[in-house]
C-alpha cells in the first residue's frame, strides 16, 4: 500500500463527482467518524466525543492513499444524559436509520468497504446494528464498526501510563480529559476537573472503564444504565484530576497506530458471496424481508 504525504486526509466531500466515481472504482475505503454532543463534566466542552474521534481518524486516513474521510456524524444517542445541560440526543431509530442511509448511499455509489469509527459509548450497539443491516442490504460490501477505546494499542498504552486505575476513565475521566488536554489545552478547566467515583460499588453492575480494566473484585459485568445523575454527581464517571496532556498524546498516538492497522487489513479482507444452503431454490428477493426498509 502506497501512502500519501501524510499532511491531510482526502476528504470525501471535497472531491468532485467524477473523483468520487474514480475513488470507488479504485476500491477506496470510506472512514466515517461518529461522535456526539453531550456534557463532559464541568471541565470539558460538549464536543469531546467528536473532537477525539476526528483526531484519531484524520491522521490514520492521511497516512493512506486508499481511504477517504467522510464528514463526521456529530450527534448520537444519549437520552440518559438529558438530566445534565447541553446534550443533543437522537432517537435510536432515527440514528440507526440515518447511519444506514449514509452507508447505503456509499454502497450505491460503488464503495465496497465502509468503516464506522465511534467516539461515543452509547452509539456503539446502535452502530453495530446499523453496520449489520447495511451488509444485509448490500452483501457484496463490507461495513464494519469499532469504538476507538477498544483498539488494542489504546488499551495496552492505557494500562502502562494511566494513573487513575480501573474505573478511572468511564466518561470524561482520565483518558478523555488527557486526550482533549493534548488537543485543546486552552479549552480545559483543570481547576474544575472532578474525581467522581462515588457511584454504588458492585461486583457486577456499572463497572465501566474505557480501557476495559477491572478491579480484582469485579465479576460478570451486567449492562444496566439509567439516568446519568443516578450514577454521577458531576457528569464525570472516573478521575479527571490526574489527566495530563502527555498521557493524552500517548493514548492518541496508540489509537492512530491501531486504526491504521485495522485499515491495512480491512483494505484486503475478503468479501464472500452468499451461499444459500436450502434444499429448494431461494431467490434473492426472498431475502428482502430481512433487510432494512
Amino acid at each position: 500500500m502506497s501512502r500519501n504525504d501524510g499532511s491531510a486526509p482526502r476528504r470525501y466531500d471535497e472531491l468532485t463527482s467524477p473523483e468520487i466515481d474514480e475513488a470507488a472504482e479504485d476500491g477506496a475505503t470510506i472512514v466515517v467518524p461518529v461522535g456526539a454532543t453531550e456534557d463532559h463534566g464541568p471541565h470539558l466542552p460538549l464536543d469531546v466525543d467528536r473532537r477525539i474521534v476526528e483526531a484519531v481518524c484524520e491522521p490514520a486516513v492521511a497516512a493512506r492513499d486508499d481511504a477517504l474521510l467522510f464528514p463526521t456524524i456529530d450527534h448520537g444517542y444519549l437520552p440518559h444524559h438529558m438530566d445534565f445541560p447541553g446534550g443533543i440526543t437522537i432517537d435510536w431509530r432515527t440514528f440507526v436509520d440515518y447511519v444506514i442511509d449514509v452507508c447505503v448511499s456509499l454502497a450505491h455509489h460503488g464503495f465496497e468497504r465502509i468503516l464506522l469509527v465511534n467516539g461515543h459509548g452509547s452509539n456503539h450497539h446502535l452502530l453495530e446494528l446499523a453496520s449489520r443491516q447495511v451488509m444485509l442490504q448490500y452483501p457484496d460490501i463490507h461495513c464494519a464498526m469499532l469504538s476507538w477505546w477498544e483498539i488494542d494499542e489504546v488499551r495496552e498504552t492505557a494500562s502502562a501510563v494511566r494513573e487513575a486505575g480501573p474505573q478511572g476513565s468511564a466518561h470524561a475521566g482520565e483518558m478523555e480529559t488527557s486526550i482533549y488536554m493534548h488537543l485543546y489545552p486552552e479549552r480545559v478547566d483543570m481547576d474544575a476537573a472532578p474525581r467522581d467515583v462515588d457511584y454504588p460499588e458492585s461486583r457486577h453492575f456499572n463497572n465501566l472503564d474505557l480501557a476495559g480494566q477491572t478491579r480484582p473484585e469485579d465479576s460478570t459485568p451486567v449492562t444496566m444504565l439509567g439516568w446519568w445523575s443516578t450514577i454521577s454527581e458531576t457528569g464525570v464517571l472516573g478521575d479527571a484530576t490526574v489527566a495530563t496532556p502527555e498521557t493524552g498524546e500517548l493514548l492518541l498516538e496508540a489509537a492512530v497506530e491501531g486504526l491504521g492497522s485495522v485499515l491495512e487489513e480491512f483494505a484486503t479482507y475478503p468479501i464472500r458471496s452468499i451461499d444459500d444452503h436450502h434444499a429448494r431454490t431461494v431467490t434473492d428477493r426472498e431475502y428482502d424481508a430481512f433487510r432494512p426498509r
